[in-house]
């Protein structure tokens, strides 16, 4: 009997699932993360390329709605896998998906941004108001405007977070090409390194949702700024900063 009852206990603990979208303790998983990222992105300001801080929030933010609309695909599509999978873990999708982005698809997206420059050149777009990290307004612009040149314009951002947007989209359908064309090795490797998790589910939760990706997209954050940064003369961030 006594055996039978610890059989019992072993088979709830383990029943319990990791849950992504699993009420408010995943929600204060994903804000500890967002935090996370705050933190290394303060370091990337303290320790990379001199800007004045309306450029870097600007060159951030892209980042910030990148990875948000980036996370909100991966949770969907850990979902529709675990549908589709039926004896795989949604928190291990999740993990592979994350793991995939933060690693080669840093290297996919640095070489869309360069292809996506060289479509605009092509398709006779003004490069000017694409190149990364540059939100100064031009003296062109400015003269057409009445205004003074130099500090930082609305309208070139945008058209960077519209292509960065595309640039996100197309890493991702690459990655998810990669992912289901390897889908049982990468079932097998995530089971591997995260199955002995099953009994705590709660512990895995906060393994995936929030250990792994800090590392993950602490690096991932910090390589894409090496691209995403213009490089900014004296003179520049003195006109950024609107002296």
């Amino acid at each position: 009997l006594k055996l039978e009852c610890l059989s019992c206990l072993g088979q709830l603990a383990i029943m319990g699932e990791c849950k992504l979208l699993g009420g408010a303790f995943a929600i204060a998983v994903q804000l500890v993360l967002f935090l996370t990222t705050l933190a290394v992105m303060y370091g990337r300001k303290r320790c990379g390329p001199e800007r004045s801080w309306p450029v870097f929030l600007l060159d951030s933010s892209k980042q910030y709605m990148g990875a948000g609309y980036i996370h909100l695909f991966n949770l969907a599509l850990a979902e529709k896998l675990k549908s589709m999978y039926s004896n795989s873990d949604p928190c291990n999708w999740y993990a592979v998906n994350l793991a995939l982005d933060c690693t080669l698809g840093v290297f996919f997206t640095w070489k869309f941004l360069g292809l996506s420059h060289v479509i605009l050149k092509k398709l006779k777009f003004n490069l000017s108001d694409f190149e990364v990290g540059r939100y100064d307004r031009s003296a062109r612009h400015s003269q057409e405007d009445g205004q003074k040149a130099g500090g930082v314009a609305v309208a070139p951002y945008f058209k960077q977070l519209m292509v960065w947007f595309c640039v996100v989209t197309a890493m991702k359908l690459c990655m998810l090409a990669i992912m289901m064309g390897l889908e049982g090795d990468w079932q097998a490797l995530s089971s591997f390194l995260l199955d002995w998790l099953n009994p705590y589910p709660k512990a895995k939760l906060v393994a995936v949702m929030c250990v792994v990706p800090a590392i993950f997209n602490g690096l991932q954050f910090w390589l894409q700024d090496m691209f995403l940064a213009a490089k900014t003369t004296s003179s520049q961030l003195s006109a950024q900063r609107g002296g």
